[in-house]
């Protein structure tokens, strides 16, 4: 069964994160180049971001008794599979996830051009899953 306390509180997290990134100069490269603090913080916030949807769709799985993903990424194909998001969705929080990993473990050489762009365009994806989740907590 789902605990809807795991997921509201993942949510506030996110939903904290997803205002954080809203800031002036998170999404421009130059400014996160110039400002060493707000490259910190903005990389710090996308990887929290994105670990609460990874926390939400490995709850989920695991509470519905599915075959449990292999990654994080397959995760949210797991999710695509029960038909709780769209595959297209599925695969670009997997990407998502792959920046994550990116951010944890690979970060000296984190892209701050590809950075800037995933907070301009893809944290949309982010607040599409969360506007997703939601429901699930009524379930």
């Amino acid at each position: 069964m789902v605990d809807s306390d795991v997921l509201s509180r993942r949510l506030l997290t996110l939903a904290e994160c997803l205002s954080e990134l809203a800031r002036p100069g998170a999404a421009d490269a130059a400014a996160l180049a110039r400002d060493p603090m707000l490259r910190a913080a903005v990389e710090r916030w996308l990887q929290v971001a994105v670990e609460a949807c990874i926390d939400i769709a490995t709850h989920v799985v695991a509470a519905e008794g599915w075959t449990p993903a292999g990654s994080a990424r397959d995760a949210f194909l797991v999710l695509a599979n029960h038909g709780k998001v769209s595959l297209e969705l599925a695969q670009r929080l997997g990407s998502a996830a792959g920046l994550r990993n990116v951010l944890v473990h690979d970060y000296v050489a984190v892209d701050l051009q590809r950075i800037a762009h995933a907070v301009e365009h893809d944290v949309g994806d982010l607040r599409q899953f969360a506007a997703l989740v939601e429901p699930w907590l009524e379930e």
